[in-house]
């Protein structure tokens, strides 16, 4: 398939892209680099990391080899791909550490610098970093060069469609890297890590901080301020590459969708009157909870209105165009008077988050598990966790949702472990957030029953066949089978998690792509309209139902059955659905 023309020139996506773990001293390496299918597996063989044998290709870094914006647009499968650009770091950086970031690659990667092997990482979501100070050349250019090996088989892969064709509720596949790749000018010792728990019942919060390096005779030192207004300052010692503060905020500002109220916090390292390293970040006071088969936020009741994100984009497949491409979504979302989010299927970037944490959209955090066998998890336990630590500061994400739909967990009891000890390892890892096992089915152990109901199109047949059921309190059919055999409810908050996913007659794809079975196909807008009214109504007057969640926000591809079509222009009013979601606030 012929590339897209590009201006190489161009830098894409050119903000930093972890505003809530930020140095001023960073390169951006995104942009034209040479580019290699190696179909063959020769690269390998022939040290093409070691040469500079020529790559017939440039694509346009970050975006993957199959979507438009890349300059290559191939949508054929390539187990195994190559890049490689050059590079030179300013004269100041020349006495201090660097570190080489990559936000997310698509799968198993190595890296070179300039001849000599720097890493390996194995997974499609996740970040990861290496320090290449010894690589590196001070004064003259520096070669990277990195392989790629994304292979059709049983890896966590989410709506990618291992096939040539991709069709009904899967996608264009994602290969390579998808996420900036930047440069960091740090300190010795410098801040690795860092973790914000904030404590609202007492107006404090505890900051855990991680430093790499020597950091004999060195401090720690926090600052937080409120719109540039100083709220506290505190001083630690490192011990064992670890501090811990805990702050008391004078005057608390709670964060919700609603009044997404955020603090600034900055972080020094300092040696005598020295500052070695400094990172800015962000937090924001927000408490989630469960309590007698409802949830809370900061300690009220709070119902959820959410749709379904897939987190595509039709030039960029997995990579947003733009930050403001990722902005949109969230102030879509808003505009149609959601509170929240459930990104499906795929860990979003950290720009997304930031978005959410800063205009006020609550966020279901999910993992791309489809593809994966369940006695693999200690595989994605390993690439899951990163994306925990990595996205723990963002007060937008109140949900963790390692796994959707895992109907092998039904009976089976070695699946069933497999769901249980990733929902308490999951729970370990961050003890301040809502935990699901396997959205939909079949839960083991979870903070919230979640449902995933297509069969319900009319508020009546709802009414008929639950709404007494749930009043009773026994257990329909509905709850039973999301549930693991021998397992029964246990009073959790009941959220419908998937419910819709009507076409609207006149909307069809906008690409080349067979349409997903049709689950119910509407004449117009109004007809839409006044069926999600009538569902959504009744949801919200079921005492025992906690919030839903739409199917889905926008189309993708085959699968036409959002608000808005897959290049963001709605199909219905926004102010109308916002005006049913609003009704309950009356």
């Amino acid at each position: 398939m012929a590339g897209h023309k590009i201006d190489y020139r161009d830098m894409p996506r050119p903000e930093h892209p972890r505003p809530d773990f930020y140095r001023t001293e960073w390169i951006n390496l995104n942009g034209a680099w040479e580019f290699q299918f190696d179909d063959y597996d020769l690269g390998m063989k022939n040290e093409w990391y070691l040469k500079e044998v020529e790559f017939n290709r440039k694509i346009m870094v970050p975006f993957p080899f199959q979507s438009i914006l890349s300059g290559v647009h191939d949508e054929g499968i390539h187990e195994i791909v190559w890049y490689r650009r050059k590079f030179s770091i300013p004269e100041d950086w020349s006495e201090s550490a660097i570190l080489l970031h990559f936000g997310a690659v698509d799968y198993e990667t190595k890296v070179w610098l300039n001849g000599k092997f720097v890493g390996s990482n194995v997974g499609g979501y996740a970040p990861f970093v290496f320090d290449i100070t010894r690589f590196i050349r001070k004064n003259d250019e520096n070669i990277l060069t990195i392989r790629v090996y994304d292979p059709n088989k049983n890896q966590p892969r989410g709506k990618q469609d291992p096939r040539l064709h991709p069709r009904g509720v899967l996608y264009t596949r994602v290969t390579g890297i998808w996420q900036t790749v930047w440069l960091e000018k740090v300190g010795n010792p410098y801040l690795s890590s860092l973790r914000v728990f904030p404590n609202v019942d007492d107006n404090s919060v505890t900051i855990i901080i991680g430093v790499k390096g020597k950091s004999e005779n060195a401090k720690v030192k926090t600052y937080v301020d409120f719109a540039g207004i100083p709220e506290a300052e505190a001083i630690a010692l490192i011990n064992n590459g670890k501090c811990k503060v805990d702050i008391t905020l004078r005057d608390l500002k709670l964060w919700s969708p609603e009044i997404p109220e955020l603090y600034n916090l900055k972080i020094e390292i300092i040696r005598g009157s020295e500052v070695v390293d400094r990172v800015e970040s962000y937090f924001g006071m927000r408490k989630i909870s469960v309590k007698n088969g409802r949830l809370f936020l900061n300690g009220s009741p709070y119902y959820l209105k959410m749709a379904l994100d897939q987190g595509y984009y039709p030039e960029g497949l997995y990579t947003a165009p733009s930050e403001m491409d990722l902005r949109m979504d969230v102030e879509i979302a808003k505009k149609l008077g959601l509170n929240g989010i459930r990104k499906h299927q795929i860990a979003s970037e950290p720009r997304y988050l930031y978005w959410c944490d800063k205009i006020g959209l609550l966020v279901w955090g999910e993992m791309g598990d489809w593809g994966m066998p369940l006695n693999k998890y200690e595989e994605f336990w390993r690439e899951w966790k990163r994306i925990i630590a990595r996205d723990f500061n963002h007060p937008s994400i109140i949900v963790w949702v390692p796994f959707n739909e895992r109907n092998e967990a039904k009976k089976d009891k070695e699946n069933q472990k497999a769901l249980l000890e990733i929902y308490e390892r999951t729970k370990k890892a961050d003890p301040t957030r809502l935990v699901i096992d396997a959205s939909g089915y079949s839960h083991t152990k979870t903070d919230i029953l979640d449902l995933h109901e297509y069969r319900m199109k009319s508020g009546r047949e709802w009414r008929e066949k639950w709404s007494d059921v749930f009043k009773r309190g026994d257990i329909p059919e509905l709850l039973h089978s999301s549930l693991a055999e021998g397992l029964n409810y246990e009073g959790q908050p009941i959220v419908i998690s998937e419910f819709g996913g009507w076409e609207i007659e006149l909307y069809g794809p906008i690409i080349d792509r067979p349409i997903e079975p049709r689950r119910l196909t509407l004449k117009d807008e109004f007809e839409f309209i006044s069926r999600y009214r009538d569902v959504v109504d009744t949801f919200m007057n079921d005492e025992k139902i906690c919030g839903f969640c739409y199917t889905q926000l926008y189309d993708v591809e085959g699968e036409i059955n959002g608000f808005l079509t897959y290049d963001r222009k709605w199909k219905v009013s926004p102010e109308k659905i916002r005006e049913i979601h609003e009704k309950m606030l009356e």
